[in-house]
């Protein structure tokens, strides 16, 4: 068992779709746990959508001993975490790890969200091993050095598996991100 699982944690060649953790944090608004119900719909079947609220503070050390321990015990490379508080309301925050360890987090404030299901009629869902198109709108994504950072830590998030060819009937969502002044 245990050699098992250590050829299944060893380098690959090829690596496989990163899975994702959503969390959320000590307080969290209904809007957003809509948010991470509806990243969960898209990244399906390569993330984990965690039910109970968790103790975590992000930014502080203790919370990234936290969310590295999630990560680990969970078997995710990258991490949303949601919560809401006076200060802060609406706020998620997108990270990564590398070998265990936190490598770089982004907090987001979110300002306007529309649901997949306020979108009138039935939503067809996302089909397993399709490619999501994304779109980032907007000169800041290419002149802000933190833009470009989210940039990569965003399509790094939603990259889902790698494929050699792309199916143009695969192609079944696209994802728009706008960053303006």
């Amino acid at each position: 068992r245990v050699q098992r699982y250590l050829k299944s944690i060893e380098p690959q060649l090829r690596e496989g779709a990163k899975r994702s953790l959503l969390l959320k944090g000590i307080r969290c608004s209904q809007a957003m746990g809509t948010v991470l119900k509806d990243m969960r719909s898209m990244l399906a079947p390569h993330c984990k959508l965690l039910a109970k609220k968790n103790a975590v503070v992000a930014f502080e050390s203790d919370g990234q001993n936290s969310l590295e321990f999630l990560t680990t015990k969970n078997d995710c490379a990258i991490f949303a975490l949601a919560s809401t508080n006076k200060k802060r309301p609406n706020n998620l925050v997108l990270g990564r790890t590398f070998d265990h360890q936190i490598l770089d987090m982004i907090e987001v404030g979110i300002l306007r969200y529309k649901s997949i299901h306020d979108y009138g009629g039935t939503v067809p869902k996302k089909r397993i091993g399709s490619k999501p198109m994304m779109m980032f709108l907007g000169d800041l994504w290419q002149q802000d050095s933190n833009c470009q950072k989210m940039q990569n830590l965003l399509m790094d998030f939603y990259r889902g598996d790698i494929v050699d060819k792309i199916v143009v009937s695969g192609l079944d969502h696209l994802i728009m991100f706008v960053a303006s002044q």
